[in-house]
């Protein structure tokens, strides 16, 4: 009894020459979507990538967008060129660091006080290659050239004002102003645009404190004196100015007040009232009536003193 058992596949080079055709070609078309994802690059709003092939940059920077890179020998590094801050206080949860981080300086007078301060800055995308060349990360740059480098600088520049002046507006616009100025040709070596120093706080030492708080004390107890001085002398001057008003109200009154002026007066009150109080002289007249009388008398007698001497 014979039995039919099937043979093997031929094996001709022919056919493993087919088989390996199919099998790459199946192999391509199940790479080519993968591949095709790893080349994609995009980047996001606020961020660039600088582009590095075999692991070393190549100056290339890719801006927001989408782009496609060689994803066998090239890859790329995110970086963020939105606006960052740097802040060092005196306060807990205020600073980067964890405490007390405050700017301990030297002022003139050889007074220590407190400076709280913030950098605002971000990374130049025409200089990111060269940022990250030095700094790799914002978190390095920040600890080997933003943080020694204001400290550094305020320091110099506290030490040339007194400490009357350090604590005043004026004094930390110069600080601020004298920052900027170095920390900004300082940064943009290294791709990073310096937007603002501020100087946040100035602690000053607490027994200075207490002498300016005093000081300002009796400032405001002298101007208060002022005050209260010039009061007392706008006043005074104000009786002054009136007495001698009534003063020369009384003379001028004085001086019209003369005797046929009075008698006329008398005689007005008489017509008001039945009543009327006046000075008496001798005979029971009136005061300034007997003296018109008088005068009339004397002039009359004048008159006829010069008659007489006329007709002699």
């Amino acid at each position: 009894m014979s039995s039919d058992i099937p043979s093997p596949p031929s094996t001709t080079p022919r056919s493993l020459t087919r088989m390996v055709l199919i099998g790459c070609l199946a192999l391509l078309l199940i790479a080519s979507p993968v591949a095709g994802l790893l080349a994609w690059e995009p980047v996001e709003e606020g961020n660039v990538k600088v582009v590095k092939k075999w692991g070393a940059t190549t100056g290339t920077v890719f801006e927001p967008g989408a782009h496609v890179v060689n994803p066998v020998s090239q890859s790329t590094v995110s970086m963020s060129v939105r606006p960052q801050s740097y802040t060092m206080s005196s306060k807990a949860g205020e600073g980067n660091q964890q405490g007390d981080d405050a700017i301990t300086v030297l002022t003139q007078d050889g007074l220590r006080t407190d400076i709280d301060v913030t950098v605002r800055y971000r990374i130049d995308a025409a200089k990111a290659v060269s940022f990250y060349q030095n700094y790799r990360t914002l978190g390095t740059a920040e600890e080997r050239l933003i943080r020694p480098s204001i400290r550094s600088v305020l320091r110099t520049e506290a030490g040339r004002l007194p400490v009357t002046e350090i604590y005043t507006g004026e004094g930390q616009t110069k600080l601020k102003d004298a920052a900027e100025k170095e920390l900004g040709e300082e940064f943009a070596k290294d791709g990073i645009i310096l937007e603002a120093v501020q100087i946040r706080n100035v602690e000053l030492p607490s027994e200075y404190a207490q002498a300016v708080e005093q000081k300002e004390i009796t400032e405001q107890r002298r101007q208060q004196k002022q005050d209260e001085l010039a009061v007392e002398e706008l006043e005074a001057e104000r009786k002054r100015i009136e007495a001698q008003g009534e003063a020369d109200a009384n003379r001028i009154l004085a001086e019209s007040l003369s005797d046929e002026v009075l008698a006329q007066k008398y005689i007005e009150k008489l017509d008001e009232t039945d009543t009327v109080y006046i000075p008496v002289g001798d005979g029971g007249y009136p005061q300034f009536v007997r003296s018109l009388d008088d005068d009339s008398s004397g002039q009359e007698s004048s008159s006829q003193g010069s008659s007489s001497n006329s007709s002699a």
